[in-house]
């Protein structure tokens, strides 16, 4: 009879140190947003995972590995608690059209444990396209980069020019015992989009924004200078266009086919940032812009 007390202290004991997750039934849940999707346009998926107060570890694709490979996997954020669940988002991309049935994915916890999502569907169909403009989706308003005021460099070097011609002539009026003939300045040439490009991405890599916690302004500006030189390089609507509808846009041009998928991965993941508030890793600032100036420079 001794005995009983001990049993009982001891199973109440363990019953206090159990970690959060024997205080209740663990779940996770799987979800895309949405279900349908274009391919190459980027789609997010939600894991929820419930029944537990510790931090879920990590989530497993090898479930997934012949239908999304690493690569097809661009940004995940770290685990959030909200409410009595813990929520975890992946952005990802589909390159191939298909009707998939994944099966479930593997979510490990902490001491080693794991559960199971559902299973979860997926239709990537072809993307459409139309010569007709009616059959192009409302144009959007967009986020314009703010007014620097090298923006304005040309039009203040034209304007000096005239100043100067204007009083030259003004000092030769002025003796003309010694006429001469009028020097005609030069008409300046207007820079190329590619120059003009260049210089703006020069001139974001000496502000280094992303170093000063200003990621959003940062990739706007970054995606803005590349849709702006797309645009009057090729004659594209392309800082009114949505990703998917430059990439077909870029169909008509003389765009190299060999860095439409870089351009491409660039516009998404700067669409991201600013719509999805997704974080790329930190070393990803930095290859954004030299992406973006090796895009502008070889085309």
């Amino acid at each position: 009879m001794g005995k009983i007390p001990v049993i009982w202290f001891a199973s109440i004991l363990a019953v206090i140190c159990l970690p959060g997750t024997a205080m209740g039934q663990v779940r996770a849940n799987a979800a895309f947003d949405p279900e349908r999707v274009e391919v190459g346009d980027t789609f997010a998926l939600r894991v929820l995972v419930s029944g537990t107060t510790v931090t879920p570890q990590r989530v497993n694709f090898a479930a997934w590995q012949r239908a999304f490979p690493p690569d097809n996997i661009l940004a995940r954020s770290t685990w959030q608690h909200s409410g009595n669940k813990w929520v975890q988002h992946f952005s990802l991309i589909a390159l191939d059209t298909a009707s998939l049935l994944l099966p479930p994915l593997t979510v490990h916890l902490h001491l080693g444990d794991t559960v199971p999502t559902n299973p979860v569907r997926l239709t990537v169909t072809a993307t459409t396209t139309s010569s007709d403009i009616r059959d192009l989706e409302t144009i959007r308003d967009i986020r314009r980069e703010p007014t620097l005021w090298y923006d304005y460099w040309p039009w203040a070097a034209a304007a000096f020019v005239v100043l100067l011609v204007l009083y030259r002539l003004i000092r030769r009026r002025k003796k003309p015992q010694r006429p001469a003939p009028i020097p005609v300045a030069p008409e300046p040439l207007a820079p190329s989009p590619q120059e003009i490009a260049l210089k703006q991405l020069e001139a974001l890599e000496r502000e280094k924004p992303w170093q000063k916690g200003r990621l959003l302004e940062y990739y706007a500006a970054l995606s803005m200078i590349v849709r702006e030189y797309l645009e009057h390089r090729y004659g594209i609507p392309a800082t009114e266009s949505t990703t998917g509808e430059i990439a077909a846009l870029l169909k008509h041009t003389d765009f190299p086919d060999m860095h439409k998928a870089a351009l491409d991965v660039l516009l998404q993941k700067s669409d991201l940032v600013k719509f999805a508030d997704t974080v790329p890793a930190g070393d990803y600032h930095v290859q954004a812009l030299a992406k973006a100036k090796q895009l502008v420079g070889q085309n």
